[in-house]
């Protein structure tokens, strides 16, 4: 009698990963064993989406070792750190791990172009998609952006591009010599996840995998000395400010232009017709842009869909206006740069609002990359108090206030605002002391601001994942 094989899911997840990887393998005959710190209401969805499936085995609420027992394939949230009791002792047993992404990794047929970077990974995958259709190419998209590819097998091709947004966390579980991806795409990489991956260079060691995984192309920021560090066996392409004769992508009289063969360069989209703004957004506009030609899309299909590509959820944008006063959100910030970018793309007096918990502890560095262009700033959260002791350290000394809660902070830089102000919602910092992710602090910044103006407030949630990643 054949043995079944079984698969232990850990991490069920709230965002779509575990549900989708716990489908594909039962499709593919495995018994399932599913495991999750949490027994509680937030895995009711994911709990009734599995539930479905034959021959499942819900043990919830324990990660103890006896969960590996008769286990043959454990496939582990990336939001679970590599010195999670369980995966040591599934190597000492010599139970095979994998997580949702290498399945798919492992299963497509068509090619991957993979996106990276510390911020703006979202929304460059989202144009990169948009662009690829747009411009005659089918396409897929998923991955760390909120939904898995593996839900889409059904509409799997070989003559198919599937988009896929990929952390720091998954890209430390992959294996370049098994996993590999047609295109390579990376944002800027800066500094972040120090708490997970132990030091910046672990960080940098995770994201320089995926230029590995590449055969055809890697695209990367001309002025990124990290990326430009990185190993990859694939075409090297690069965008800037400019438009250099080395550069696959960048700006000359605000027209955003690829250079991807040896011919002139093509104007695909003028700056000011995208709905998106910021030099940031420029940026990821560029990387998606040089990506997309290189899969075959065409040029002016790539700048309909960039003009037309509207901001994701609390990515920077104008959410409503109160009483004068633009309220801009910026909730996706979980570190510095991020808020920087967004505080310097903003005209007016600016009352910024931070908080959450810090990833390494230095809130001075965040003081003095922020302090110049703001008027006032109302913390919350852990972050709260030596964020004001901090900013109180630097050469401009804002005036700041500091709160338990995000209302609190938010009704305080309201009060500090007058007609024509900014009040910016960036919060900067993770938001793990008060919140299971970012995106459920953002519906609270977005429910505040639904009740302060009376109405709906501008902008749909998203369905991001937890790992902020």
């Amino acid at each position: 009698m054949t043995h079944k094989k079984s698969a232990l899911v850990l991490g069920l997840g709230r965002f779509g990963g575990g549900v989708a990887a716990a489908r594909f393998l039962s499709n593919r005959g495995y018994a399932l064993r599913i495991a999750d710190r949490s027994s509680g209401p937030d895995l009711d969805d994911s709990r009734t989406q599995v539930a479905k499936l034959p021959d499942v085995d819900f043990q919830l609420g324990r990660e103890d070792e006896a969960l590996l027992d008769g286990i043959d394939l454990m496939v582990v949230n990336p939001g679970i750190p590599d010195q999670h009791p369980l995966l040591a002792a599934a190597l000492r047993r010599g139970v095979e791990r994998t997580q949702e992404v290498n399945l798919f990794l492992e299963h497509y047929p068509g090619r991957v172009v993979a996106v990276t970077g510390t911020n703006g990974k979202s929304s460059t995958s989202t144009m990169l998609h948009a662009a690829l259709c747009r411009g005659g190419v089918d396409a897929l998209l998923g991955g760390n952006i909120g939904r898995s590819l593996l839900e889409d097998e059904g509409r799997w091709q070989q003559d198919q591009v599937a988009v896929l947004e990929i952390s720091s966390f998954q890209l430390d579980r992959v294996d370049p010599a098994r996993h590999r991806v047609h295109g390579a795409v990376l944002t800027k990489i800066l500094k972040d996840h120090v708490d997970r991956h132990g030091s910046l260079d672990a960080y940098h060691a995770a994201k320089a995998v995926l230029p590995r995984m590449a055969v055809a192309f890697c695209v990367h920021a001309a002025e990124d000395p990290v990326a430009a560090r990185f190993l990859t066996s694939a075409r090297r392409l690069v965008y800037a400010d400019d438009l250099t004769p080395l550069a696959g992508g960048g700006i000359e009289a605000s027209w955003l232009c690829t250079r991807t063969t040896d011919g002139e360069c093509e104007r695909i989209v003028h700056a000011d017709a995208m709905c998106m703004f910021g030099d940031f957004q420029r940026e990821n506009a560029l990387a998606a842009a040089v990506a997309a030609r290189l899969c075959g899309a065409s040029a002016h299909g790539i700048g309909l869909a960039l003009a037309n590509t509207a901001p994701l959820p609390f990515r920077l944008q104008l959410l409503c206006t109160i009483d004068g006063v633009r309220i801009y959100d910026n909730a996706v910030s979980t570190e510095v740069e991020s808020t920087r970018s967004a505080l310097r793309n903003l005209k007016g007096k600016i009352h910024w609002v931070a908080g959450g918990k810090s990833k390494d502890g230095d809130y001075q560095a965040v003081a003095e990359a922020t302090a110049p262009f703001v008027a006032t700033v109302h913390g919350f959260g852990a972050a709260a108090v030596p964020l004001a002791a901090a900013l109180a350290r630097t050469s401009t000394a804002p005036p700041t206030t500091s709160h338990v809660r995000v209302q609190e902070a938010l009704d305080a830089a309201l009060r500090a605002c007058r007609q024509g102000d900014v009040l910016l919602f960036s919060p900067a910092f993770s938001s793990f002391d008060q919140y299971p992710n970012y995106r459920a602090r953002a519906l609270e910044f977005h429910a505040w601001a639904t009740a302060r103006r009376g109405g709906p407030a501008a902008g749909k949630p998203d369905a991001a994942t937890a790992a902020e990643a």
